[in-house]
């Protein structure tokens, strides 16, 4: 079956219709493994259309219906994903909640959403519900997944998974059929979820999927990627349910190839679970792997001499091979040396972490630095980059393709995917998957879909001589200094993130005569290195505003502005006193680590002014005068 025949099939599906696919024609194949007591348990594809059967009846016993809502709030598990499945067998509309939200947010996002049960991981989240109960004027049950600790909890709302399980198999051998019957009521057409933007500029927007849509979009992943239905992968799964990648590789995604995910026991100990794993195949996003390489940096820092002297070596060698390699000049001697450099220093680097059997590795929702993208290729992973949208509905509007391909791009369209620029370059996308409309905002819906089914992205796109896809920048981020040069804040704060030092940079230069910027450090890094060089610090403050630390991210800066134009440069910075949180209120950062600028620049105003007093800019202005002629 051609790519194109494909789409049309799974067009005319739904999501638990393929389940129950799966359970009938590979009912014996693995579709997941969670870690329970330390062991790693195995559910085939007919245990899991059954869980998922006894979980919907539950619901429905609960009065959970079609087109109704279900909300859940929690870290990915795998009873997280037999809900979700549950509720859309059902016909609901299922949305998630981030489990950093704020107690504002979370209350806007049930409040919206007009959810009736609410799903939570344990006794942290019922926490949080509990005292918004009786405001939701939708929200009738609390359904919660581990019930430790909860006994003396009385509120009448309550409802153990293992009770909603248990009726809900009653149910389902009481009435044979009935589960498959539910099923086949659910259409193509039916929206299945609801997956919340960023909100960086105002209030979330709930973007409405339906299940035919969201089925064909997804498939163009495994279009651009085949390796993943090729062959069987092993996957860990941590990336938020509630997020779009999220959900791509929890549950569509399996249903689609030959994924199989893995849940640990603690999305704390990642860690642990990706070197137990050993998988073969990662989605991910930026702040993961910068996370990831931050740690093995710091790492050979702190090693032996020999040790660091080796690695430096073979980092020299692997740069210049990979450089040869994206240019297509990799000669057999310069390959040879790099294999042995490989051996030697970096394979026993991605065992120790467990990343020596990855096939593919592939990062989206935000840009990835070229710094980071790079570091990894020279360690041997195959990292790749897509880009998507939550409003392309699990699809991607482009992703690098061939092996190791070479940073700064985004690839290239799938099949059937279309991409044109618009007013300010900005990138406009057409396909039959586009998402359905924004949650009951049918006006913000027309403001990005045109009228002619172009989607207005809101990012800033040109196309590189390769014919590949590069993203500039977000069109409303862009910065024009008051000597008129246009500049990408993007592409200057993934500069200073690829510091293991730097776990966020916000710039500033709008109408001003240069670039500044906030920083936050990475406290995990900063403290180690703050150990080693005997600094004592009493916590976060005094730690981030201690004068070797300010040297220090000082050092990172000036590194980084090496490999930036002289305009793009940061001139002076400030580390900001505290970490960030989203799960503060009113925090300039989203739960999925997005910064709003507006508020940014409103919560630390003062220190960017300083950075643009008299005082600065005399110190600054004979660096940067003869740019601005």
């Amino acid at each position: 079956m051609n790519s194109n025949d494909k789409y049309q099939e799974l067009r005319k599906k739904t999501v638990p219709g393929l389940l129950l696919e799966r359970a009938n024609t590979t009912p014996d194949e693995i579709a997941y493994r969670a870690k329970k007591f330390g062991i790693y348990q195995e559910h085939t594809w007919s245990d899991l259309a059954n869980r998922v059967a006894c979980c919907a009846m539950g619901f429905k016993k609960l009065g959970l219906g079609h087109g109704q809502r279900l909300a859940l709030m929690g870290d990915p598990c795998a009873e997280y994903m037999i809900c979700e499945l549950a509720g859309e067998a059902l016909g609901a509309v299922i949305y998630g909640i981030y489990p950093t939200s704020s107690q504002k947010e979370m209350k806007y996002l049930m409040e919206d959403g007009g959810a009736s049960i609410f799903v939570a991981e344990d006794q942290e989240y019922v926490d949080r519900i509990l005292p918004l109960f009786d405001e939701l004027v939708h929200l009738n049950h609390i359904v919660v997944i581990d019930y430790q600790g909860m006994f003396m909890y009385e509120h009448s709302s309550l409802i153990p998974y293992e009770t909603l399980m248990a009726d809900g198999e009653q149910l389902h051998r009481s009435c044979a059929g009935a589960f498959e019957k539910i099923v086949s009521n659910v259409k193509p057409a039916d929206g299945a979820f609801i997956v919340y933007t960023s909100g960086t500029t105002g209030n979330p927007k709930g973007v409405l999927n339906s299940h035919g849509k969201h089925l064909a979009g997804t498939y163009n992943i495994i279009d651009r990627f085949p390796i993943l239905a090729e062959q069987p992968h092993r996957t860990v799964i941590y990336l938020p349910l509630c997020h779009i990648l999220g959900k791509d590789v929890a549950i569509t995604l399996p249903l689609l190839s030959r994924i199989v995910p893995h849940y640990g026991e603690d999305i704390e100990d990642l860690g642990q679970t990706i070197f137990e794993v050993a998988p073969t195949n990662l989605f991910t996003v930026p702040r993961y792997m910068q996370k990831f390489v931050s740690q093995i940096i710091v790492g050979i820092e702190n090693s032996s001499w020999i040790k660091k002297s080796v690695y430096q070596l073979s980092l020299k060698i692997g740069r210049r091979y990979i450089k040869k390699f994206w240019e297509g000049d990799a000669n057999f001697l310069l390959s040879a040396l790099y294999r042995v450099c490989y051996h030697i220093s970096f394979r026993p680097i991605l065992n120790k972490i467990g990343f020596d059997q990855l096939k593919l590795v592939v990062s989206g929702g935000a840009p990835l630095p070229s710094e980071v993208m790079g570091l990894w290729q020279i360690y041997g992973v195959s990292l790749a980059e897509m880009y998507g949208q939550t409003e392309t509905g699990g699809a991607i509007i482009a992703g690098q393709q061939q092996h190791f391909p070479r940073p700064g791009n985004v690839g290239r369209p799938p099949t059937g995917w279309e991409i044109e620029f618009g007013d300010n370059n900005e990138i406009l996308v057409k396909a039959n998957d586009i998402f359905e409309g924004y949650w009951k905002a049918p006006e913000q819906t027309k403001e990005v879909l045109d009228e002619e089914g172009w989607l207005h992205t809101g990012d800033v796109g040109e196309w590189t001589p390769e014919g590949d896809l590069k993203i500039v920048d977000r069109v409303r981020d862009i910065i024009v200094t008051s000597g008129g040069k246009t500049l990408s804040p993007t592409y200057i704060e993934n500069a200073l993130r690829s510091s293991a030092y730097i776990s966020e940079a916000v710039v500033f230069g709008h109408n001003r005569k240069y670039i500044s910027a906030l920083v936050e450090i990475d406290f995990e890094t900063v403290s180690g290195w703050a150990r080693l060089n005997n600094i004592s610090y009493t916590g976060f403050t005094s730690l981030s505003q201690h004068p070797e630390i300010l040297k220090l991210v000082g050092s990172e800066i000036d590194s980084s502005n090496q490999n930036l134009a002289r305009v793009e440069q940061i001139k002076t910075f400030r580390v900001i006193p505290k970490e960030l949180d989203p799960e503060e209120e009113d925090e300039p950062i989203t739960p999925t680590r997005k910064i709003k600028r507006e508020l940014m620049y409103k919560k630390f105003q003062d220190l960017v002014d300083s950075m643009y007093s008299d005082k600065e800019e005399k110190l600054v202005a004979s660096e940067v005068g003869n740019l601005l002629d």
